[in-house]
This record gives structure tokens, C-alpha cells and sequence, in this order.
């Protein structure tokens, strides 16, 4: 597989689409961004692991956020899923969804399902318990709606988000003529952007103590993190755009855009450190939160489009040449697998009546995760890959 190949934490392969420029082109960079993300994933998922060190808690918090990097692949999935059906639209004037799902069904379930069989197993042959509930949660992608749940089967809470995700763009697009889109496109990711901030500001000072207030906007749910997703849509639809300013913006003031990227990525953290000052009148604290929890993850999805663009438009371009490296595009290839398969290795042994061994504890868990993410690669992803060509 080559560059553009997995979101959702991950759940794209390899796509070429029709481009002005080119005939067949693909996006560059995007499986660099999957290896960034899942590497921020992996590290900072240490501090479950037997035998991770308190004292580096805090420097890990901050150098690998792994919520950051789920929202760079919620932010690639927004926009791969937008300009593929863009790409499909303009080669044969419709999306024909029937299609859509079945790709997306033979890119997702294969995997997915050899996870739930040996969650399955696990249950079975150890004393790790999962309840109803949260198998039901896991069998009908609503896993981040869902309040309890074993450890095991956490991290499937961004692919419940993703799903949900592909039950409600893809009719929207659809049902959008392609001008009233452009048009629209705006106003939808404004009501996004305002939706997470609303559900993130409840779930920090909820207004009651009904459940449905935990389940809605707490923070895996959809509605805390539909902006990420229209953020990626919306600079889809601005890239295809003939002249489009944002793309302008990145590559002709380059420097000016990187800064500015950075800078937005890094909003949060200084916001928070302000919030969390002692001597802060509690008016700018509130301020503070705002800027940090509030809009702060909204603003660093907007720095990392701004950088996912660049990228595209530059891929020879400093830094952003070593994304296309084929080792680290490889990482980007192999992500789906490794968020899928990862939590087996990290969950402390005593939970599932296990002796301690070395394959489960800090940093060494993450060897046999990264075999298991190649094997489920090649022996899984890869065969069912092939067939998608009968619904393109």
C-alpha cells in the first residue's frame, strides 16, 4: 500500500483519485500524518503498563498527547472520506453508496471482527469480564456512548465516533448539490465547531446529573468531536475548490503558515498552563479553560490542517519529505492494526488472572503489539483489501 492509507484511528487504504492536475493522482503525506498519530497513540497509552514510572507521567502527558492523535486521524478521515467522494463524483457525476459502504465494510470489519473473537477467548479462558452492555457497545460501534466498559475495549470508542461519522456525512454529501455545498460547507462545520464546544463546556460543569448528560458530552462521544471531522471535510472540499485560498495561503506564504500551524497546535498547552496559575482571577481562569479545553482542540485541528494541506501541496518540502519515507509511510500503513490490537498488550495480566510476563509490561508491550499489527496486516487487511476493486 502506498501513501493514503488509513484513518480512524485509521481506516483508509491506498486511493487513487482523479485530480486536475494529474490523471491519477494520490494524496502524499497522509500515511506519514497515520504514523505520527499512532505513535503519539502508542506512547502515550505507556502509563497503563506495568511497570511504567510515576516521575514521567507528566512529560509524557505532554510530548506524546494521545488524544492529539486521534484527532489528527479523525481530521484525515474527514477529509480522505470528503475528497474520495469528490474524486468519485467527478468521474461519474454521483456517489454510489452502496459502494461506499462496501468498501468501508471490507476496510473495517475484517479486523475488527478478529478483535471481538479474541476478546471473546480472552473472556472465556481468563477472568477478564466484559458485560453485556459492552459487548453490545462494541457490536454496534457505539462504544464511545457508553459509560463503562472493560479496558480492554476502550480505544474502540474513536472507531464507534468514525462510524457514526460514515452514517451521517455521506447522505449529507449526497443530498448536497455540489454548488450549494461549497456554500454551505461553512456553516456546517461552524454548527460542529460549536456543537464540541457546547458538549465540552457540559461535560466539564454539567447543568444536571442525568446520565444523559454523561452520555452525550463526555469525551468520546460524537458531538465532542464532530469538529475535527468537519474540519477535515471542509478543507477537502476547499482543495478541490479551482481557486482555492486556503491552498494559495499554504504554499505561497509557506513559512507564514508553518508558524502559524505550530503555533495553533501548541494554543492548548499554553492555555492550560495559564488556567492552571494560582494567583489567576477567576473570571480569566474561565477565560483560560475556554481557550484551552473548550475551543483549544478545535483550534489544533485547525493548525493540523493547515499543516495535512501544506504537506499535500508540498510534499518535497523540508521536513515533510520524511513523511513520504517509506518506513515511516509503512508505520502509517500498519496504524489501523496497531490501534486495534494494541490494548491486549498494555492491560495489566493481573486483570485477566495472568503472572506478570515481559511482553505485557513498559516499554517492551509494544514489540508484540507491533507483530500482531503486522500479521493482522497481511493475513487480514491486505487479503480483503483486494476484493474492494469489485464495488469502485
Amino acid at each position: 500500500m502506498t501513501s493514503t492509507a488509513l484513518t480512524s484511528p485509521l481506516v483508509f487504504s491506498a486511493v487513487a483519485v482523479e485530480r486536475k492536475d494529474t490523471v491519477l493522482g494520490r494524496l502524499p503525506s497522509l500515511d506519514g500524518w497515520r504514523a505520527i498519530s499512532i505513535l503519539l497513540v502508542l506512547v502515550s497509552h505507556n502509563h497503563f503498563a506495568v511497570g511504567f514510572p510515576e516521575h514521567l507521567e507528566k512529560p509524557l502527558h505532554y510530548l506524546f498527547d494521545g488524544h492529539l492523535g486521534v484527532r489528527f486521524f479523525f481530521v484525515i478521515s474527514g477529509l480522505l472520506i470528503t475528497w474520495l467522494m469528490l474524486g468519485e463524483e467527478r468521474k461519474t457525476q454521483k456517489v454510489n453508496l452502496r459502494h461506499f459502504y462496501a468498501r468501508r465494510a471490507l476496510r473495517i470489519l475484517p479486523v475488527y471482527g478478529a478483535f471481538l473473537i479474541v476478546m471473546g477467548f480472552i473472556q472465556y479462558f481468563t477472568q477478564c469480564d466484559h458485560s453485556v452492555g459492552n459487548w453490545i457497545a462494541n457490536l454496534t460501534f457505539t462504544r464511545n456512548f457508553y459509560l463503562d466498559g472493560n479496558k480492554i475495549s476502550g480505544p474502540l470508542w474513536s472507531l464507534a465516533v468514525e462510524e457514526q461519522f460514515y452514517l451521517i456525512w455521506p447522505f449529507v454529501f449526497v443530498w448536497l448539490a455540489p454548488a450549494v455545498r461549497v456554500r454551505m460547507m461553512p456553516y456546517i462545520a461552524g454548527g460542529a465547531i460549536l456543537t464540541a464546544f457546547i458538549c465540552r463546556y457540559l461535560w466539564q460543569f454539567p447543568v444536571s446529573d442525568a446520565p444523559v448528560w454523561q452520555i452525550l458530552c463526555r469525551e468520546p462521544s460524537f458531538f465532542n468531536n464532530v469538529d475535527s471531522l468537519a474540519i477535515g471535510c471542509m478543507a477537502a472540499i476547499s482543495m478541490a475548490g479551482k481557486e482555492s485560498r486556503l491552498c494559495t495561503f499554504v504554499t505561497s506564504r509557506r513559512w507564514t503558515a508553518l508558524a502559524l500551524s505550530v503555533l495553533m497546535l501548541m494554543e492548548p498547552y499554553a492555555m492550560h498552563w495559564v488556567a492552571d496559575r494560582p494567583w489567576l482571577p477567576a473570571p480569566l481562569k474561565g477565560l483560560g479553560w475556554a481557550a484551552w479545553f473548550g475551543l483549544g482542540r478545535t483550534i489544533q485541528s485547525l493548525g493540523f490542517v493547515l499543516l495535512v494541506l501544506q504537506s499535500i501541496k508540498m510534499p518535497d518540502w523540508g521536513l515533510f519529505r520524511c513523511l513520504n519515507w517509506r518506513p515511516i509511510a509503512t508505520v502509517g500503513v500498519l496504524s489501523y492494526s496497531l490501534y486495534i490490537w494494541q490494548s491486549i498488550f498494555y492491560t495489566n495480566p493481573e486483570l485477566l488472572g495472568l503472572p506478570k510476563v515481559w511482553w505485557m509490561t513498559y516499554p517492551l508491550w509494544m514489540v508484540p503489539a507491533c507483530a500482531a499489527a503486522i500479521v493482522s496486516y497481511y493475513c487480514l487487511e491486505k487479503p480483503f483489501l483486494k476484493l474492494r476493486h469489485h464495488f469502485r
